[in-house]
């Protein structure tokens, strides 16, 4: 028998980082799960910034939320 294969669409990383207050941060993440393009519990957890920041542009009070997805290469495969 011929050996099986399975050949998966190629993917890419697309990332999605939101920074600001806490409330606002988590208003965005609901608004994101209304329109059925990501469910709550796919978000890190609220990411303080350190006293000195990081390189994203942080401000004290404000916190990170952070979302991974694969995407498909080829567009018509979303499809």
């Amino acid at each position: 028998m011929p050996p099986l294969t399975c050949e998966l669409p190629h993917r890419r990383r697309l990332r999605h980082c939101i920074i600001g207050l806490p409330e606002d941060a988590q208003m965005a993440i609901d608004r994101l799960h209304l329109l059925r393009y990501a469910e709550r519990f796919e978000w890190t957890h609220a990411l303080d910034f350190p006293p000195h920041g990081i390189v994203l542009d942080g401000r004290p009070g404000e916190v990170l939320r952070y979302l991974h997805r694969e995407i498909c290469s080829n567009p018509s495969a979303n499809e």
